[in-house]
């Protein structure tokens, strides 16, 4: 047990060294080229019991700076007043579109279009779940390109500028932008401003999300193994999406795509790449209560436990090294399982007379490696053009290394109950309740990146 330790533990060494060495020294920021040709892109947004939130990710997507663009609401047989909402906001009439017919979901009730806003629609369904909206929101799509986006994410004004620069590279097929938590910006005359504030939880959230995308994508879309591209903020070749047959109705829908994809880039030994685009902001509203932060970390777990079910037996036959790599020993081995072995560990090193000294020199190094990694990722967070100030900066740092006690904690716990909570074959939606924070939307179109 000592030697298997020891070996999980050189790994995972090399794998932080790769995290705080490769984005520090390879990332760089792309200037927004607003003189390209632009390439016609859907925003997809499907929705749920979304009537609280809805609003704000409206207004954000009448404010973005671009042209040819259309966005595509999927109401998945709201139980609330979603669609009631969507047609006093946007004041709907049937529209006689006809879908390609490439892909399947459950019946459409009826195809929509404002006319308040005329590159605004709305799909009214039956409930078949994300998965199952998305496939109808790529099936009506009319455009080369198509975002996925959730319905309490609001894009930033340049985003959509940066999606289209990013796939002006032909190898390029499917991305991933930055997500912030919406509940730490505010407008500032006129200029959205980020400021580290609010509940403990929400603060660790910020924290994980600057880390997890200015650290990890960097590095992951370095070695073009990015495992995950974010169902709040993804980006995708149409055509690519039709080639995998969509998305497959299950708890991680954004997992299995990224994995989709990867796998037919081998199977037809394309040279392409999915990468990450740091310039694309879009905001986030996070769970604000520790009830609605466990569904939601459970059900992230759940999808991970569910592609690592699904594609482990051919992951060295149907992906690349890296990305087999990455999603197989940095995802699974130093993430799910980890979690089960260094419990085990810390127990028998304090009740069975373990190496406590050769557990403590790993944990201190850890937190060194962590506390490095915090560093980079805030530099890089101002780099690429965060407005927060310096003591936010020092806030951050400090809270960083405090809450390694508190919410790491319960991040290692949530990964041991989802793994087997799994089982239960819960593959619903996983509701999260939010709030839909007021004038949000206003703050985000307002502002300029």
């Amino acid at each position: 047990m000592h030697y298997f330790f020891y070996g999980l533990a050189g790994v995972f060494l090399v794998f932080q060294s790769l995290y705080t060495i490769i984005p520090l020294l390879f990332s760089k920021v792309k200037k927004l080229d607003s003189e390209l040709d632009e390439k016609s892109i859907s925003v997809l947004v499907p929705a749920y019991n979304e009537e609280l939130t809805i609003r704000n990710c409206i207004d954000a997507m009448t404010g973005l700076h671009y042209e040819k663009y259309e966005v595509i609401i999927i109401n998945d047989g709201s139980k609330d007043d979603t669609l009631y909402e969507l047609n006093d906001l946007l004041d709907l009439e049937l529209d006689d579109r006809k879908p390609g017919r490439k892909l399947s979901y459950k019946t459409i009730k009826a195809f929509y279009r404002s006319n308040r806003y005329p590159h605004i629609y709305v799909i009214d369904k039956l409930n078949g779940g994300k998965a199952d909206s998305l496939n109808a929101g790529i099936d009506y799509a009319d455009t080369d390109i198509v975002i996925t986006l959730d319905a309490d994410s609001m894009l930033e004004i340049n985003s959509l500028k940066y999606v289209n620069q990013y796939f002006h590279n032909d190898s390029i097929v499917a991305l991933g932008g930055t997500v912030k938590i919406v509940q730490g910006a505010e407008k500032e005359n006129g200029v959205i401003v980020e400021k580290f504030r609010g509940k403990g939880l929400i603060k660790s959230q910020i924290i994980n999300y600057t880390h997890g995308f200015y650290v990890r994508k960097l590095t992951q879309s370095f070695f073009n193994s990015i495992v995950v591209i974010s169902g709040a903020f993804g980006a995708f070749y149409k055509d690519i999406l039709i080639q995998v047959n969509g998305f497959r109705s299950t708890v991680g829908e954004d997992i299995d795509i990224t994995l989709k994809i990867h796998e037919y880039i081998k199977t037809n030994r394309l040279k392409k790449k999915l990468v990450y685009a740091p310039e694309a902001v879009c905001y986030t509203e996070c769970p604000e209560n520790l009830r609605n932060f466990y569904k939601q970390r459970i059900r992230w777990q759940k999808a991970f436990v569910d592609c690592i079910l699904i594609y482990w037996s051919r992951l060295s036959q149907k992906f690349s090294v890296r990305v087999s790599l990455f999603f197989a020993i940095d995802g699974f081995m130093l993430g799910t399982f980890s979690a089960f072995t260094t419990i085990f560990y810390l127990l028998q090193a304090l009740f069975a007379g373990g190496n406590i000294l050769m557990a403590f020199l790993f944990l201190l190094i850890s937190v060194l490696l962590n506390a490095v990694q915090i560093i980079v990722s805030l530099h890089l967070c101002r780099k690429y053009g965060s407005t927060y100030r310096f003591k936010d900066y020092m806030k951050m740092f400090i809270f960083s290394q405090l809450e390694l006690l508190t919410y790491r904690n319960l991040l290692l716990y949530i990964n041991i109950v989802g793994t087997f909570k799994y089982f239960d074959n819960d593959e619903e939606w996983g509701f999260v309740e939010r709030k839909g924070v007021a004038a949000i939307s206003q703050n985000i179109a307002a502002g300029s990146n």
